[in-house]
């Protein structure tokens, strides 16, 4: 991965830009049973809105939200300057150290296809959950059987900036289950091809001339979903 070139791309983010809805993730944080005190961590927060949400849902909660973009970082801390509950930092998953007790909610949202190391970074979430800690993983799901996951893999890696592999539902789901963590529940929501901004809509339509390809061909091979899993 590219650090720099990275870090330049999301400082040219417009304010605003989203990667996940947030009232996808306070639905899934609410279907958690989430205890008033809970430690809730944002890991890649981006401008910090999914961590706003949460703090503002759960007020005597302690949120942290991290990022390695100073630019996204410094956006998110003035949205939340109204918010005692919630605190961004700009810093590598690293170089955080999580309470030694564990969070209650860990979200990573869009970052697991960066990671040089996946093993590596999963060890990470799951060390930091406390018992009966969740994690919401967000990412792009391959499919697993070619021609698709092929074609997804090459038309995502041009999309998604500094990107270093993307994984499959199964892929993520034995992988979180090697570093111990269980009780899967996977939302899958389908990414709609023909709404896709005019430069990548160029990548796509150059990758399915290229492969003799329409888009109603490669549509169901297009999702991203949310993995929840347990620390048990």
């Amino acid at each position: 991965m590219n650090h720099q070139r990275l870090l330049d791309f999301y400082a040219k983010l417009p304010e605003g830009t989203v990667f996940v809805r947030t009232d996808d993730i306070l639905t899934l944080a609410r279907a958690r049973s989430l205890q008033e005190r809970a430690r809730i961590f944002d890991l890649g927060c981006g401008q910090g809105q999914a961590a706003l949400a949460l703090a503002q849902a759960y007020p005597s909660a302690e949120v942290i939200g991290i990022d390695i973009s100073p630019a996204q970082i410094e956006r998110a801390q003035r949205a939340a300057a109204n918010q005692p509950n919630v605190r961004f930092f700009v810093s590598d998953w690293r170089d955080f150290a999580l309470p030694s007790d564990g969070v209650d909610l860990l979200l990573a949202t869009q970052v697991l296809q960066f990671m040089a190391d996946e093993r590596e970074f999963v060890e990470y979430l799951a060390a930091g959950l406390a018992a009966n800690g969740h994690l919401l993983l967000r990412t792009l799901l391959l499919p697993d059987e070619e021609p698709g996951r092929s074609f997804v893999t090459d038309v995502m890696g041009q999309i998604i900036v500094g990107s270093v592999r993307f994984y499959s539902e199964r892929d993520v789901t034995e992988l979180l289950r090697e570093v111990g963590l269980s009780r899967f529940r996977i939302d899958k929501e389908e990414m709609w091809l023909d709404a896709l901004p005019p430069d990548q809509a160029q990548l796509l339509a150059r990758a399915l001339q290229q492969a003799r390809l329409t888009l109603d061909d490669v549509q169901p091979w297009f999702w991203s979903g949310t993995i929840s899993a347990v620390r048990r």
